[in-house]
């Protein structure tokens, strides 16, 4: 059984790799997907060096072999992000400059966000099923890999932005970060935000009191999850007294 995964696993990888190689390769475009930071991009776009045009089709075609790789995005946006890369050149000649901080910049994204910065969505990523889940598999979409171990799905909730990123088809993408995967400081990248560091504090079990809260009087947990608590609540009964 396992031999015939591996052996199917295998076959898979054959045949992406020949797709792949039939794909053109562009030294420049190459240099614009793995040698430039998102904030170098911008830069350059700006700057009047790298044209909306040439990032976008760079992307573009990464984009697409990610996608082959890793099943990363729901929705090629390719007809939209070109039209929107020739508006934003033409609009640089016009002005004589960019238009929003983010002129020319692709991003993939999970939803509509800073459009009016001059950004191009050219892909929507994948998420798994109900967003909030270890790994980014939907019954619509499928399963996306790992881009690094295809045997592997990537993690959720921002699976696709996962895999697309880390196969560099995308200079900059948006994570949803409900469980705070992600794992930046705020504090780090923005001098508003207060500075919260990881603190142990030391109990002494003796004294130690423990509150349930069985629900917040609006929304009930499934009945599994109050059985569960139910059961933590008499664990923790036979080892201490003071629990409510």
């Amino acid at each position: 059984m396992l031999s015939s995964v591996f052996m199917a696993t295998s076959s898979i990888q054959r045949i992406l790799e020949l797709r792949n190689a039939s794909i053109p390769k562009d030294n420049d475009e190459i240099t614009i997907t793995e040698h430039y930071s998102a904030t170098q991009l911008v830069i350059k776009l700006a700057q009047g060096q790298l044209t909306a045009g040439q990032v976008i089709k760079a992307y573009l075609k990464r984009a697409g072999i990610a996608h082959q790789l890793t099943n990363c995005f729901t929705e090629f946006l390719k007809k939209e992000a070109l039209d929107r890369a020739k508006y934003l050149d033409e609009e640089f000649k016009r002005r004589g400059g960019p238009v929003g901080l983010l002129h020319g910049l692709p991003i993939s994204l999970t939803d509509m966000i800073l459009y009016e910065a001059g950004a191009i969505f050219y892909v929507r990523t994948t998420e798994p099923q109900s967003l909030m889940h270890l790994e980014c598999s939907s019954p619509v979409y499928g399963t996306t890999l790992n881009q690094f171990y295809r045997n592997l799905t990537s993690g959720g909730s921002t699976g696709g932005e996962d895999a697309l990123l880390g196969l560099k088809a995308s200079p900059m993408g948006k994570g949803t970060d409900i469980g705070g995967i992600l794992d930046m400081g705020s504090w780090l990248r923005d001098s508003s935000r207060v500075s919260i560091p990881w603190s142990t504090i030391n109990l002494n079990s003796k004294n130690l009191t423990v509150a349930v809260m069985w629900d917040d009087g609006v929304v009930h947990p499934h009945p599994s999850v109050t059985c569960a608590l139910r059961e933590t609540v008499e664990y923790l009964k036979k080892i201490w007294n003071s629990i409510y």
